[in-house]
């Protein structure tokens, strides 16, 4: 008995190791990797287990059993069909003959419905064509958001430091004052003064402190880890001395045929034509064949073994039903018309505030490089006057100093996000062969 067990033991140890990569991957995956870098981020766009990105799958998956629900309108249908039945035989009959029971196996498959079937199918698969593109344009608009998220996280590290420097500084002027109030050095009113600007240091600080703690949560939300917010993040290597051209024009163009936008748009307008001519074969002829075997209980001479039979059903008189569905499918096309006409002039509003955007933010950005550089200047003479003793205000060069640097950092992120957003709507290689031009 010993040794059947120490054999089971060895057993689940063996599997055990086996499996253990597995399980240290799936420990490692309820959390995410510290620090956070923007790479990593990223990968998860496209994560099944999201909400976003599982709904738009089976918002897919329907549309592609909507084809085969489509499809399947044409396929064989067979049935069995029955009937148990006791009659009173009459006086000249034999009375054994009572039983009039019927079973019979009907098979009827669709030939032609004149056009139908093809328009119910071509719909069908046009969905799944739009389904993908909103899939896709969901992945895109994930990933400029993740970035958002993750830079906004950076910014709000940023805008804490710069609060928390502050902080220092207020306090030790604070305090300054009522040691001097003791000695007689300064009023009662001059500490309250100090005391009044440190109390809105320390609420800019709570707020930045606030900011931190809720952009992680909004970053793990969109990752898919509501439960474990990243505490620390890299900052990314951000692409600089990119150019942008004047031609607005032709970028709004390329965003027209390149945009997902546009393209989901298009599809939906090609969808609601498709339905018009849904509407056109919704009384229309149909043609079918069936082929019926039977079993009687009763013999008679009326009555078949098997019988074939080709249908063919022509609508003399339906209304106003089809008339009124072309009107209604009409409609919702010329709708779809006027909403791709929109998105068309949202589009190249889009483009041009982005293009004012990065135009903009690269002249932020050069600002703030050259205050940055001012205040580094600044701050390393306050330094050495502060070692010799001199009258300066060190605490001042350095709070000026964080929030150049929070400024310039801000502004980086900004202008990072504008190229991104337009590269969504223009592609990369778009924008690639623009800078080689220029």
């Amino acid at each position: 008995m010993s040794a059947v067990f120490k054999s089971a033991c060895r057993q689940m140890l063996a599997i055990l190791f086996l499996f253990y990569p597995a399980f240290m991957l799936a420990a490692e995956q309820m959390s995410l990797p510290q620090p956070l870098t923007l790479e990593i981020a990223l990968q998860f766009v496209d994560d099944a287990g999201h909400f976003q990105v599982q709904s738009a799958n089976e918002d897919l998956q329907q549309a592609l059993a909507e084809i085969d629900q489509s499809q399947s309108n044409n396929d064989f249908r067979v049935n069995l069909s029955g009937r148990l039945s006791k009659v009173g035989v009459s006086a000249a009959g034999d009375p054994a003959e009572d039983n009039d029971s019927v079973v019979s196996l009907f098979v009827r498959k669709p030939l032609y419905d004149f056009g139908k079937t093809s328009a119910r199918d071509q719909l069908a698969l046009m969905n799944v064509e739009l389904k993908r593109l909103e899939k896709e344009y969901l992945l895109q608009q994930r990933h400029l958001s993740i970035t958002q998220k993750f830079l906004d996280v950076l910014h709000a590290d940023n805008e804490y430091l710069r609060h928390n420097e502050d902080l220092a500084i207020g306090y030790i002027r604070y305090d300054r004052a009522r040691e001097n109030r003791e000695l007689g050095l300064s009023s009662e009113l001059e500490v309250m003064e100090s005391q009044a600007a440190y109390e809105v240091i320390r609420q800019n600080r709570a707020n930045s402190e606030n900011l931190q703690r809720y952009t992680r949560f909004l970053l793990a939300e969109e990752l898919g880890f509501p439960d474990s917010p990243p505490s620390e993040l890299s900052l990314p290597e951000l692409e600089t001395g990119r150019k942008i051209g004047d031609d607005i024009n032709s970028l709004a163009e390329q965003a027209f045929k390149h945009s997902l936008l546009v393209r989901i748009q298009q599809k939906k307008v090609e969808i609601a034509q498709q339905q018009i001519e849904m509407a056109r074969h919704l009384t229309g002829p149909t043609l079918d064949a069936e082929l019926e075997v039977s079993e009687y209980a009763r013999e008679g001479s009326t009555r078949d073994d098997w019988r074939a039979s080709i249908f063919f059903d022509m609508p003399l008189y339906a209304g106003s039903a089809e008339k009124s569905a072309r009107s209604i499918a009409s409609a919702k096309h010329r709708r779809e018309l006027a909403d791709f006409n929109r998105v068309r002039s949202e589009l190249r509003l889009t483009v041009l505030k982005l293009w004012q955007s990065i135009r903009q933010n690269e002249l932020r950005l050069s600002g703030n490089l050259v205050n940055q550089e001012f205040r580094d200047m600044t701050l390393d003479r306050s330094r050495a006057e502060y070692e010799l003793e001199f009258k300066t205000d060190l605490g001042d060069s350095m709070v000026q100093f964080s929030e150049s640097r929070m400024k310039t950092f801000q502004a980086r992120f900004d202008l990072e996000m504008s190229w991104r957003k337009l590269e969504a709507l223009v592609g990369a290689a778009y924008l690639d062969t623009q800078k080689t031009s220029n």
